[in-house]
């Protein structure tokens, strides 16, 4: 997924803001910050990886579809890519955490099928 977005900010010339929320808000604090520490690592490698400087990446815990349209809406971005799980039959074309957000988002949303 992160590639396709790679793919489309190259190809439009434009700025690539990555951000990975990790869904447990509802957990302890202490819990929520040592998650949140064992996922930076990996995070950092595969944003790196593809180029992404560190003032445009964020790694946050919340409600996926809440943080991101947040975020989005803050940094003005123009277009989210969101990667969604292709399963079968009409009732799940899309999941409810992509359906929040292509209904909250003040942009275009893109579903990459990962």
């Amino acid at each position: 997924m992160l590639s396709k977005a790679v793919e489309l900010s190259k190809k439009f010339d434009s700025k690539l803001v990555v951000l990975n929320v990790l869904p447990y808000s509802f957990l302890p604090k202490d819990y929520q910050k040592e998650l949140k520490e064992s996922a930076i690592p990996k995070f950092e490698e595969i944003t790196e990886d593809f180029g992404v400087s560190k003032r445009n990446r964020a790694l946050k815990v919340g409600k996926p579809y809440e943080v991101i349209c947040k975020e989005a809406e803050k940094r003005k971005v123009d277009l989210i890519v969101l990667g969604t799980h292709s399963k079968k039959g009409l009732s799940s074309l899309i999941g409810s955490t992509a359906n929040s957000i292509v209904n909250y988002a003040h942009c275009d949303v893109t579903l990459v099928r990962i």
